[in-house]
């Protein structure tokens, strides 16, 4: 089944929805994701997400999930995150990311401030956390658990796994909904962990726009090639991640675990790459030892190159060509042309464009500053209530 684009014949074009169903009736047998999978990565093309995404939408549509109702994910970046967040956009809803890394009191506040209707979690471990809190999240009326590892025998009423929301969703096609204006809110941004404040709502038109920031950046090309290391429930990840490479149809790779990053890097050798200090310190280090463990030639060769490097010019380029190519090679970035949020020292001379870049608005300078509101105004209503003020306001 692929994604109608009669659900969402009305959708504005400034829209992520309106995105996916344009990429998906143009590209259907192009391969835009791909996951690793017991040492095999497998291929999801603009046919396969357009299918996973209707699934999504008829599974919330089923439970009652209406346009402009929040759903929210508590899960570590994977494929599932991509497909219900898409689900969700395209249901007319609000999707929303928490850390999976927050503490039940910071969940409990994140469920509570945003009104979240419908949760998706990864696990037992960020299940038992939501079922510490759910007794004062009264919006929330359904959980549903991605790995049911360890649940076997777990019964509970609002409770169901991912299997039995996607088989729901299966036996029938998504209604049509309303149109999805670029007005509309989209993205539920919480505070990062330890920060104080609420949270910020992004409409669909201020995501366009911080794509069209992202794209002005990095440039992604057609069929580039990107390693997806970053939290999903960030904007970074998010933004300059997979609304840009879905715009960009650059293909997006996902993990087999947390604990292969390296071999994982190694396979792919992306394009572009995002990802968080620890990574880069991690390569840093990788290749260190390594040059630690060389012959003194070797060693001396290295040291000279990453110096040359550094002064740029002729000198730079032979460089790169006789001792930092196989360097890069070795670490997963013999094809790298842009790197984002940080870099450890070195990198800029192995031919990486690095930085701590931002989607920040042109004029102040604020991530999602454009127009995003806040979660709540000072009288405490939920994000969909704010939703349907603003329309007067």
């Amino acid at each position: 089944m692929a994604l109608n684009p009669g659900t969402n014949s009305g959708t504005n074009p400034g829209t992520i929805p309106a995105l996916a169903v344009a990429r998906i009736a143009a590209h259907g047998g192009e391969t835009i994701l791909r996951k690793k999978y017991r040492g095999i990565w497998n291929a999801v093309t603009w046919s396969d997400l357009g299918a996973r995404i209707d699934e999504v939408v008829a599974g919330l549509q089923a439970i009652g999930f209406r346009s402009g109702d929040i759903a929210c994910v508590l899960a570590e970046t994977r494929l599932e995150w991509v497909y219900v967040d898409l689900g969700i956009l395209s249901a007319g809803g609000v999707s929303g990311g928490i850390n999976p890394a927050d503490e039940p009191e910071q969940l409990g506040e994140a469920l509570q401030q945003s009104g979240c209707r419908v949760l998706f979690v990864e696990n037992e471990e960020q299940l038992d956390k939501v079922l510490l809190v759910r007794e004062a999240c009264p919006a929330l009326q359904r959980i549903v658990i991605f790995d049911m590892k360890g649940l076997r025998d777990f019964a509970d009423p609002i409770c169901e796994s991912f299997q039995s929301f996607v088989a729901r969703g299966r036996a029938a096609r998504p209604a049509d909904i309303a149109s999805i204006s670029a007005d509309q809110p989209a993205v539920l941004l919480f505070p990062h962990t330890g920060m104080p404040g609420k949270g910020r709502v992004l409409t669909h038109g201020d995501v366009v726009h911080l794509i069209a920031n992202a794209r002005s950046l990095l440039s992604p090309q057609v069929r580039d090639e990107r390693l997806a290391l970053l939290p999903m429930c960030h904007m970074m990840e998010r933004v300059f991640g997979l609304y840009l490479a879905l715009d960009a149809r650059a293909i997006s790779n996902y993990l087999e675990n947390p604990d292969t990053v390296m071999e994982n890097l190694q396979e792919v050798q992306p394009t572009m790459l995002g990802t968080d200090p620890q990574v880069w310190e991690r390569l840093h280090a990788r290749a260190t030892n390594a040059a630690a463990g060389a012959t003194r030639l070797q060693r001396m060769l290295y040291r000279a190159a990453l110096a040359a490097g550094q002064r740029g010019g002729l000198s730079a380029v032979l460089a790169r060509l006789c001792v930092l190519r196989a360097v890069r090679q070795e670490l997963g970035l013999s094809r790298l042309r842009h790197a984002y949020i940080a870099a450890a020292d070195g990198y800029r001379a192995m031919g990486c464009r690095y930085g701590r870049h931002h989607p920040t608005d042109r004029r102040t300078g604020d991530p999602g500053h454009r127009t995003g509101r806040a979660l709540s105004r000072p009288d405490g209503r939920s994000i969909r209530h704010l939703r349907e003020g603003t329309a007067n306001a």
